[in-house]
Order: C-alpha cells, then structure tokens, then sequence
C-alpha cells in the first residue's frame, strides 16, 4: 500500500477498480493502456503497473503449467485465483489503495 501527497480523486479511484476488473476479461491489455495513457495521475499509474505485472506473472505461470498434464489440470485453479486477487484490488483501489499482488514479479519499474 502506498502513501500519497495527496488523496486521489474519485475518478483516479474509479478507473483503478475498472482497470482490475477489466484484467479479468483482457489480461495484460487492460492494465498496459491504462499505464500508458494515464501517465499524469500518480495513483492510477501506480494501480495499472501493479496489474500489469501480475498479469504478466500470471501469462509466465500458465505458459510453465501448460507443459505438463498436471499443470493443464492446475490452470483452472489458477484461474479462479486470480479472479479473486483481481476483485480484491479492485475493492483495495475504490478505497483509494494500491494493492500489491501476492507473489509477482515485479518487470515494469
């Protein structure tokens, strides 16, 4: 979590929470916009690149689990997780919090 100069503004808080929920159905996609178009609003960048390494965490860990027979067993378990991280940051960033995926590599700096 992370401390600002300020508190963000309802909308930074708002396309945070839908930046999460759009990861679900779009991946990596979604974050990598909102990262490059909202490079001005502090909290919202800070929101995407915190999804964006996830989700490229995630595309690492199914592209290992779809080598084995066990791993392609595993993906919808995987799956699920991270659906529930996603809704968790989504609610962390409606309340004005970044949320820090459990587990990730952290690429984008």
């Amino acid at each position: 979590m992370s401390t600002y100069v300020q508190e963000p503004g309802q909308d930074s808080k708002n396309l945070a929470a839908i930046t999460h929920v759009a990861s679900i159905f779009f991946a990596f996609l979604a974050p990598l916009l909102v990262y490059l178009m909202k490079s001005d609003d502090e909290f919202v960048k800070s929101t995407a690149k915190e999804g964006l390494n996830f989700a490229i965490t995630v595309l690492l860990v199914y592209i290992v689990l779809g080598i084995s027979v066990i791993g392609v067993a595993l993906m919808p378990v995987l799956w699920l997780a991270t659906v529930v991280l996603y809704i968790i940051a989504a609610k962390t960033a409606s309340e004005g919090l970044v949320y820090r995926f459990p587990l990730t590599w952290r690429l984008v700096k």
